[in-house]
């Protein structure tokens, strides 16, 4: 069995074109771990290079009244605001997704999973609440 030889070179755009790969991929992993472990590297980077800049008006908010008595709980993926017996539901955007009728004055607030109970201290009522469905004991 005879082995062949390769006699040819490389030509040298092959082998530029491979120096250049290589220090690509040596910077861009520079620039990982840079980015993973400095975090003024990181922040000046996310500002400049990728433009990341979060501001006030990017944030979502809910818009409270202070003069009021409000109950703020949260539980699954919403966001619940209870006053003047209204029961409101906000998602994670700060939009109000809905509401409900709620008859409670001095609430006590319980969750598991993505239901939401609501019963009155000292009271009757009782409000099991799940995406939307209310079911109601007294």
């Amino acid at each position: 069995m005879k082995i062949l030889k390769f006699k040819g070179k490389m030509s040298l755009k092959n082998k530029i074109l491979i120096v250049i790969a290589i220090l690509i991929v040596i910077a861009g992993i520079s620039v990982g771990v840079i980015y993973a472990v400095n975090e003024e590297a990181r922040n000046w980077i996310n500002i400049n290079i990728l433009r990341k800049e979060i501001t006030e008006e990017d944030v979502a908010t809910i818009q409270l009244d202070v003069d009021k008595t409000q109950y703020i709980y949260a539980y699954d993926k919403y966001i619940t605001i209870l006053c003047n017996g209204k029961l409101e539901m906000y998602n994670g955007y700060g939009s109000k997704d809905y509401e409900l009728d709620v008859n409670v004055s001095n609430p006590i607030f319980d969750t598991s999973g993505s239901y939401l109970l609501i019963a009155e201290n000292s009271g009757q009522n009782v409000y099991l609440i799940s995406e939307r469905k209310n079911s109601v004991a007294k």
